[in-house]
């Protein structure tokens, strides 16, 4: 009897393993074919040199680079942390204080731009597993562009655009050792995020300077130059399909007692499966996170710069309620890539709206008031018109009484409301419905 039951066990495990590595084999060829890249090797970023390299110039490392296990903060992240770093008074008497303040970071600053100056941005760590990964140190980079980004705003409401486009400048440059210049791996999705919220604070900040009216032609050149070079969805795509390798390789080489026990809470049942978990089960379950992970790309046009938010409406609930199991890799590890995407398009659209906001303002101060089409912009004041992202058609513009425009992407519903934004029961903008807008001024 017991023999015969080892046998069946053997069998078992046999059948399962061979089942799993199987499906898991066809699945792998499947999507490479496709050309995804489920290799994780192929995310490790190559050596460079240390004169090149970002984290390699004075202090970017201790400032920069995320300590595993310890405390984030830094000598730097002590002292910006003030009263005054987040004050919200917009008077001049305000800004007079804070920037009188804010000046001792000066010689700060003045490093990291240096540093930006190099090529490469790569931090020394063990690439070979996923979630030893270095990675940047998020408060750091939160904190200082909260500061360039208030800096700026009292510049501009002093009326001193030229030293409000130098901290902008550094704003937006500080999002290069984010993207990993120049090859962007790895480039984890926390990652991604991070460097569309910057995104999005500098777009926000250079709103503020047209809700003063304080730019000028060569500071609107210079914006329009610096918002021209930017594409996030590159990024978001590369993260999306960095997850789903390192997902899956993570399984394939960890132990999955341990694995699972340390990232979701179980039952006493359950952890008894896992100790007797079949390889086979691993390899299934891989196939289901690759081909959810994978599924994103399909939204995703990157050789026209568009995407297709109703590819990215995906059934989640398959795979978390019903997730023991083949699937309970994705239920545990498969984020949220809808919300992310959602975030980095509206951060885009505004990117590009802002873009022809500066073209927009730059023919004013010519022509004495602002044009009847977009098209009058070309080639003096843009070169090419950027179109929306959502449906690859062009941005609504209409000229408005009071001597404004409006502008404005379909946005995520790929409807067009007439240039209404909605808006949430809390008050915030409501990015799955109604219409991107570019705000002029500000509301």
């Amino acid at each position: 009897m017991l023999v015969g039951l080892a046998v069946l066990i053997s069998l078992f495990y046999a059948e399962e393993d061979w089942r799993g590595k199987r499906a898991w084999e066809n699945c792998k060829r499947e999507l490479e074919a496709k050309g995804a890249v489920l290799d994780w090797n192929a995310y490790i970023p190559p050596p460079v040199p240390d004169d090149q390299n970002f984290f390699k110039a004075p202090r970017m490392t201790e400032w920069f680079v995320r300590n595993n296990g310890k405390s984030n903060t830094n000598d730097l992240t002590e002292r910006l942390r003030n009263v005054d770093t987040f004050a919200t008074n917009l008077n001049e008497a305000a800004a007079a204080k804070y920037l009188a303040w804010s000046d001792q970071f000066e010689p700060d600053f003045d490093l990291i731009r240096e540093a930006l100056k190099r090529s490469y941005a790569r931090m020394d760590g063990d690439y070979s597993i996923p979630y030893q990964i270095p990675i940047p140190n998020f408060a750091t980079t939160r904190i200082i562009v909260q500061t360039l980004a208030q800096r700026t705003k009292y510049f501009l409401l002093l009326g001193q655009p030229e030293n409000a486009l130098r901290e902008l400048t550094l704003l937006n440059d500080s999002r290069h050792f984010l993207e990993g210049a120049p090859t962007g791996k790895p480039m984890p999705l926390v990652s991604a995020m991070i460097n569309a919220a910057v995104t999005g604070l500098y777009v926000d900040t250079i709103a503020y300077g047209f809700q003063r009216n304080t730019w000028q032609e060569s500071q609107l050149v210079a914006l329009q130059k610096q918002l021209a070079e930017i594409n996030l969805n590159p990024f978001v795509f590369d993260a999306l399909q960095e997850e789903s390798a390192a997902t899956c390789h993570t399984a394939q080489i960890s132990w999955i007692p341990k694995l699972f026990d340390t990232t979701i809470r179980a039952t006493w049942m359950t952890r008894i499966v896992w100790w007797f978990w079949p390889s086979g089960w691993t390899y299934q379950n891989m196939v289901n996170v690759a081909v959810l992970e994978q599924k994103p790309s399909e939204g995703f046009d990157l050789a026209h710069d568009t995407i297709a938010p109703r590819k990215f409406n995906v059934d989640f609930d398959r795979y978390f309620k019903h997730a023991f199991p083949y699937e309970i890799l994705a239920a545990m590890a498969v984020p949220n890539f809808t919300k992310a995407e959602q975030t980095a398009a509206h951060n885009q659209t505004l990117v590009n709206e802002a873009q022809i906001a500066c073209a927009l303002e730059r023919y004013r101060l010519v022509h004495g008031d602002y044009p009847e089409t977009l098209d009058a912009l070309k080639p003096q004041f843009i070169v090419q018109v950027p179109h929306d992202i959502i449906n690859s058609q062009p941005l609504h513009y209409r000229r408005t009484n009071d001597g404004q425009f409006v502008l404005y992407s379909v946005g995520w519903n790929e409807t067009d409301d007439g240039g209404q934004v909605a808006f949430t029961k809390s008050g915030s903008v409501d990015r799955e419905n109604g219409d991107w807008v570019w705000q002029y001024p500000q509301k």
